[in-house]
């Protein structure tokens, strides 16, 4: 399950959103955070707390275009239409590694950042590639799961093409 999170100023409420995500009872999640520009003082630096602490997590930051075109930089991302290009050569233990966007880039993504411990040697982050997904989902950055939530979508996945809840 492929998860869309965009982010704009909502450093109240981010952590809380984050820790409902990793805490699901469901693992075999790949998590999309998108800032989506934000002014205040702490998202980006939370979201990249977060994409440091979990290796589920990618982090794409970009000018500011509203919500519909960061949940479309996710269904892009999982969609495999960007080549990312590694600015970060070396993997350093407990680092973001950054990549760019290499050829369009429509949304204008300044950078995107990956915890290292995703990488286990310098081939994998020279070979990175987009996670093979099913379905993708919706949080919004002000809003929290239930524990079980993903868990309970996905017993009813099977054979259909919308689960809304």
């Amino acid at each position: 399950v492929g998860v869309v999170i965009p982010i704009y100023n909502v450093q109240d409420y981010l952590r809380e959103c984050l820790d409902s995500v990793i805490n699901q009872t469901y693992k075999n999640l790949q998590v999309v955070l998108v800032n989506d520009g934000s002014t205040d003082e702490n998202s980006l630096n939370i979201a990249k707390e977060y994409t440091l602490k979990d290796e589920r997590f990618i982090l794409f930051d970009k000018k500011n275009g509203g919500l519909s075109s960061s949940r479309n930089v996710g269904i892009e991302y999982f969609s495999k239409e960007y080549k990312l290009k590694n600015i970060t050569n070396d993997i350093k233990e407990n680092s973001l590694i950054e990549f760019s966007i290499e050829g369009n880039n429509p949304y204008e993504i300044y950078k995107v950042y990956k915890s290292s411990k995703f990488f286990k040697n310098k081939n994998e982050l020279l070979n990175f590639q987009t996670p093979n997904i099913d379905y993708i989902i919706f949080l919004d950055s002000d809003d929290y799961w239930e524990l079980n939530c993903i868990e309970e979508c996905v017993l009813r996945m099977d054979g259909v093409e919308v689960v809304w809840f």
